[in-house]
C-alpha cells in the first residue's frame, strides 16, 4: 500500500508502475499494481502524511503486506527531510515489518524533469523547453535537473500554457526513462521494490 500526500503523487505511480516495461526498467520482477486498490491519498496533504500515517495505514494491514509512505521535504512547518524520515519511519516500524518511507527532496516535481522530448510531449508545451528554461534561470546549463523543479514547471504553464494537471504528471511518468530519473528518493523506492520483488529471469 503506497500512503501519498496528494494526487499528483498518484497519478506518477500510476504512470512508472502501471506500464509494461516499467519492472524491466527498475530492475524488479513484475508485481501486481493497481493505483485504485493500492494508493491512498492522505486527507491533509503532506502535514496529514507525517502526523498521521500509522493511523491511516493501519487500515489496510489486512490487505496488504508491505507499505510505502510518500511524502514531499517541503510544506509548512516541515521540520527537514532527516527528521520527516525518522518520525514516520519510527511510527510505521511498530505496525509493517516491510515498508520504505520516501521523502520527496524539494517535492514531487524533481522525478519528472530530464533533458528528454517525451516531456514536451506529456506537458504539451515548445519542444526547446529546456533552452526556455535555461534563460529563464529556472534550469541553467550543467545542471542535471531544475534547482526549483516545480518553479521550473509553474514558469512553462505560466508563459507557455504547459499541462500541470495530475493527467500530465501520469503522462510524463508513463513516457520518460526510468533509469533517467537520478532523484535519490526515486532510487530509494527502486531498491526497496528490488528487494521486495527480486528479479530472477534476466540480468
Amino acid at each position: 500500500m503506497f500512503l501519498v500526500a496528494d494526487g499528483g503523487m498518484k497519478e506518477v505511480l500510476a504512470g512508472y508502475l502501471g506500464r509494461s516495461h516499467a519492472h524491466r526498467g527498475l530492475g524488479c520482477a513484475v508485481f501486481d499494481f493497481d493505483p485504485e486498490q493500492d494508493v491512498t491519498i492522505a486527507p491533509g496533504r503532506d502535514s496529514d502524511v507525517y502526523r498521521r500515517h500509522s493511523g491511516i495505514l493501519t487500515l489496510y494491514q489486512a490487505t496488504h503486506r508491505r507499505a510505502v509512505v510518500m511524502v514531499d521535504e517541503q510544506w509548512e512547518g516541515s521540520p527537514g527531510a532527516p527528521a520527516i524520515a525518522e518520525h514516520i519511519e519510527r511510527g510505521i516500524a511498530k505496525e509493517w515489518a516491510e515498508y520504505a518511507v520516501i521523502v520527496l527532496q524539494p517535492e514531487l516535481e524533481a522525478w519528472l524533469w530530464q533533458d528528454n522530448p517525451n516531456v514536451a510531449k506529456a506537458l504539451r508545451c515548445p519542444a526547446d523547453f529546456r533552452e526556455i528554461l535555461a534563460k529563464s534561470k529556472h534550469w541553467p546549463e550543467g545542471m542535471t535537473k531544475p534547482a526549483d523543479p516545480k518553479g521550473a514547471l509553474e514558469h512553462l504553464k505560466r508563459h507557455h500554457r504547459a499541462d500541470q494537471s495530475n493527467a500530465a504528471f501520469r503522462r510524463l511518468a508513463s513516457a520518460i526513462s526510468v533509469k533517467g530519473c537520478i532523484d535519490p528518493a526515486f532510487h530509494t523506492l527502486r531498491k526497496a521494490l528490488c528487494t521486495w520483488f527480486p528479479e530472477t529471469t534476466y540480468s
